[in-house]
C-alpha cells in the first residue's frame, strides 16, 4: 500500500510498536489523516487463548529479536534487541504497566538542573488512565508506596498469606501490590501470544477508519529539512520488497521507532541547517543513554508461601531515605514454565522467581552515534552504543536484595537469594532510554514538554528515547500516555491551522 498523498494535514508516524499505534490512534480519533510507516514486513506467527481471566494457551513468537546493527565500543557484552515487524517489540512483551509516581518526575533535581523532566505526574495522568483503558489492565486497584494505582479492570488481590509479606514491606515503605498487567479481555482469543500487542489490539482495527494507512516493509531513512520553510517536509524511505526509496509527504511526523531506532534516524537526518543531526544544534543527540540494570535470581524460604498465579510488585524504596535517580523495584512471581502451571493450581511453595529492575543516573558520556566506518544495510552508518553501569548502580540492586531478604526476615521467613544472571548486561532489560530527551532547555534536552523538538516544530518523538530520566518502573506505559498526550496537542493545532 502506497503513502497517502495530497493531504495538508497528514501525518506520518514511524513505527508501530506501542507508542506509534497510540499517537496513530489519538490522531485518527481526532480526524486527521495518518500515514503509518512500518519496517516490518510480516506479522510474527503466534497465538493467545484467555478464558475466565485466565491464559489457558500461548505460542510466542520465535524469531530472534536481537539486532545486528550497532558496536558496542564500551561494555562489549552489550546488547541491542529489536524487532522490525508490526507491533514490535509488544510481540515479546510481558505487559506489565506500573505508574510513574510523581516524585519520579522531580527527584533529579536535587542532583543537577539536568535532570528536570518539563512535565509531572498531573500532566500525564488523565492519558494514563486512557491508555490503561485500551490495554485493559488487571491488577491491584490501591495505591501503595511509591507506585499511584492504576485504572484496571479486573482487580487482583494478593494471597492471604502474602499479606504479612506486604505489611512488613509497609514498615520498610515499600508496596507490594498485585503487578499492573495489559492482560486483555478476561475472554479472548487472538493472534497475538503476548497480553498486548500493539499491531493486533490498535493498528489492525485503524485499519478500517479511511483517514488510515499503514504501509508495511517501508524502512524509515531520513527525515527530509526544507531549510526554507523550516519544517521537516517529508520521510524518505525504502521499500523494503523492492528496494526502492520512496518520499511520503507530511505536515509533521512522529517518530516512534524505539529508542535507538528514532536516534539513529535523527542522526541520519543531516542537511546543512542540522550536520550533526536533525534538531541537534546543542550536540545534546544521542547523550544521556540509561538503562534498566536486571537481575533475575530465585528466592529460596525456609516456609512455604501461596504461589502467585498473578506476580507481585515489590516498589523502590522510600524516596527521601535514596540517592536521587538510585532506585529498584522487584517483581515476584514463576520464572520456570512448570512453576507457572503450578501457580494455576492453589499449591504453595519455597521457590520464587525475582526480577529487579535497578536505574542509573544518566550521564552525556553513555551515549550512541553513527560509527565512523561501519554501515548498514541501507549505506548509512551503524549506531555505535557506548554504555556501562558504574559501581554504584550494581551496589543500588545489591541494597535491594538486602532489603527483599529484610522483609521476608520481619514475617519470620528466611530467604535466600540465588543469582540466575550475575553479571549486569546493558541491554538485557530491553529497557533502553533518554536519547532524545525532553528538557526545558536545548542546553540539556531537545524535546519541550510536548514530545516536539525544540529546533524542528513539526517533529514529535514519542517513545522512550524521550525520558528525561529512568525510574525502576517499566517504561512502556508512560512511553504510551507521553505519545497519546504529544498526539492529541499536535492534532489540535493541525486542526486549527
Amino acid at each position: 500500500m502506497q503513502p497517502r498523498q495530497g493531504d495538508d494535514r497528514l501525518v506520518v508516524v514511524i513505527g508501530s510498536g506501542p507508542c506509534g499505534a497510540i499517537a496513530a490512534y489519538m490522531l485518527v480519533r481526532c480526524g486527521i489523516p495518518v500515514t503509518l510507516l512500518e519496517s516490518g514486513m510480516h506479522v510474527p506467527p503466534a497465538v493467545r487463548v484467555r478464558a475466565m481471566g485466565k491464559t489457558l494457551y500461548r505460542r510466542w513468537p520465535r524469531a530472534s529479536t536481537r539486532s545486528t546493527a550497532y558496536v558496542a565500543s564500551h561494555d562489549a557484552e552489550t546488547l541491542w534487541f529489536e524487532a522490525l515487524a508490526p507491533g514490535g517489540l509488544s510481540n515479546y512483551w510481558t505487559g506489565a504497566v506500573p505508574r510513574f509516581a510523581p516524585e519520579d518526575f522531580t527527584e533529579g533535581e536535587r542532583l543537577h538542573e539536568r535532570y528536570r523532566w518539563p512535565v509531572g505526574y498531573d500532566d500525564l495522568a488523565p492519558f494514563y488512565e486512557r491508555v490503561e483503558q485500551l490495554l485493559v489492565v488487571e491488577g491491584g486497584s490501591r495505591c501503595v508506596p511509591n507506585l499511584p494505582a492504576s485504572a484496571v479492570a479486573h482487580v487482583c488481590h494478593l494471597p492471604r498469606d502474602w499479606a504479612h509479606v506486604a505489611a512488613a514491606a509497609a514498615k520498610f515503605g515499600h508496596g507490594l501490590t498485585p503487578t499492573p498487567l495489559a492482560n486483555g479481555p478476561r475472554w479472548l482469543l487472538t493472534r497475538s501470544g503476548a497480553p498486548f500487542n500493539s499491531y493486533w489490539r490498535i493498528i489492525s482495527r485503524l485499519a478500517r477508519s479511511p483517514l488510515f494507512t499503514c504501509v508495511l516493509g517501508a524502512h524509515a531513512l531520513q527525515l527530509e529539512w526544507d531549510g526554507a520553510a523550516k519544517r521537516v517536509r517529508s520521510v524518505v524511505y525504502s521499500d523494503r520488497a523492492s528496494g526502492e526509496q520512496r518520499r511520503a509527504d507530511c505536515a509533521a511526523v512522529v517518530v516512534a521507532g524505539g529508542p535507538l531506532r528514532s536516534t539513529k534516524l535523527l542522526l541520519d537526518s543531516t542537511s546543512a541547517d542540522f550536520p550533526e543531526g536533525l534538531g541537534n544544534t546543542d550536540g545534546v543527540l544521542g547523550r544521556y543513554l540509561h538503562d534498566h540494570a536486571q537481575q533475575v535470581y530465585f528466592a529460596y524460604l525456609d516456609r512455604p508461601l501461596a504461589r502467585l498465579a498473578h506476580t507481585a510488585h515489590l516498589t523502590r524504596a522510600p524516596y527521601a531515605e535514596s540517592a536521587p535517580l538510585q532506585a529498584t523495584s522487584c517483581t515476584i512471581g514463576s520464572i520456570t514454565l512448570r512453576d507457572k502451571v503450578l501457580a494455576a493450581l492453589p499449591t504453595s511453595s519455597t521457590r520464587f522467581g525475582v526480577v529487579s529492575f535497578g536505574t542509573m543516573v544518566p550521564v552525556e558520556s553513555n551515549f550512541v552515534r553513527p560509527h565512523r566506518e561501519v554501515k548498514d544495510d541501507f549505506g548509512m552508518p551503524q549506531l555505535d552504543v557506548h554504555i556501562a553501569f558504574d559501581k554504584q548502580t550494581q551496589r543500588t540492586i545489591n541494597t535491594a536484595r538486602d532489603r527483599l531478604i529484610a522483609i521476608f526476615a520481619a514475617t519470620g521467613v528466611q530467604a535466600q537469594l540465588e543469582e540466575r544472571i550475575p553479571v549486569l548486561v546493558p541491554g538485557a532489560s530491553v529497557h533502553y532510554g533518554g536519547t532524545i530527551r525532553m528538557h526545558s532547555s536545548p542546553s540539556y534536552g531537545m524535546l519541550n514538554g510536548w514530545n516536539r523538538l525544540h529546533a524542528v516544530n513539526n517533529v514529535v518523538v514519542a517513545d522512550a528515547s524521550a525520558f528525561t530520566t529512568g525510574v525502576e518502573k517499566n517504561p512502556t506505559l508512560t512511553a504510551m500516555a507521553l505519545a497519546m498526550r504529544a498526539a492529541d496537542h499536535l492534532a489540535n493545532e493541525l486542526k486549527a491551522s
